[in-house]
């Protein structure tokens, strides 16, 4: 079962549930029974908006099982009537614990994002963008129940990887990564090769603009291109480690208008 996060109830009569096969007896009970049962019967975690939230009681008139079907529904109907709300929190798609609040228009505290905009010398940012992803689906398995989820967004157009991230912490290990992967490529691969590329779509003289403009537009080292008419085609010179980037940004240009 998920702990719930409750302040101490200061000279509470009663004991806390214990399981989903608990039993809150009839009588004036304080909220912060139910929210310990309503976690428990859910098996959603529970935090409340302050200390002493838990503190107030309501009138239970019966007797109520925590593992019966309809047990969920009885304890939000109470705590509701005790002008009390849970709220999910949603960290992006993913739905989290739950929020106690007395305010109904409250929104649960998540962590503000930083964010900074790292433009890359010598990789494409999509490609370095997958492996912070990878770095932070291990980081942030166990990340507290009002923080968020680290994002990372490749722009192309910059040549820039965007990192959104609420841990100053962990930004710093994300922006070290960063940093060490993008490092000069290989010695051999930055010697200049010729590459074709055949038109799919439209004339080679078009889509040479378009590459020309888009390339430009992304910064990085520039690339030489020629439109051959005969075979509509792409004559490419270029650093041999850069044909991977030029290649997708082709695939993305190279389509039906």
């Amino acid at each position: 079962m998920i702990p719930v996060m409750l302040a101490s109830w200061i000279g509470l009569l009663l004991p806390l549930p214990q399981s989903d096969q608990s039993m809150i007896p009839a009588g004036q009970i304080p909220v912060g029974i139910l929210l310990q049962g309503w976690s428990l019967a859910t098996d959603q975690q529970v935090i409340s908006e302050s200390s002493i939230l838990g503190h107030r009681s309501i009138l239970l008139l019966r007797p109520l099982a925590l593992s019966t079907s309809t047990s969920t529904m009885l304890l939000r109907a109470q705590l509701k009537q005790a002008g009390i709300e849970l709220k999910p929190i949603r960290r992006g798609l993913v739905r989290g614990p739950h929020w106690a609040t007395t305010d109904p228009d409250a929104e649960p505290p998540l962590a503000r994002y930083q964010i900074r905009v790292i433009p890359l010398q010598h990789l494409d940012p999509e490609p370095i963008c997958q492996l912070l992803r990878e770095d932070a689906r291990k980081r942030e398995q166990e990340i507290g129940p009002l923080d968020r989820y680290s994002r990372f967004v490749a722009d192309p157009r910059t040549g820039s990887v965007i990192i959104s991230c609420t841990s100053a912490r962990r930004l710093e290990q994300y922006l070290k990564l960063l940093s060490a992967a993008d490092c000069p490529p290989v010695a051999g691969t930055q010697r200049p090769v010729l590459r074709n590329w055949s038109t799919r779509f439209g004339r080679a003289k078009e889509l040479a603009l378009e590459l020309d403009r888009a390339w430009k537009e992304r910064g990085g080292r520039p690339i030489h291109v020629v439109a051959h008419r005969a075979s509509n085609s792409l004559m490419i010179r270029l650093p041999k480690h850069l044909w991977p980037a030029v290649e997708k940004l082709l695939d993305q240009l190279d389509r039906p208008s």
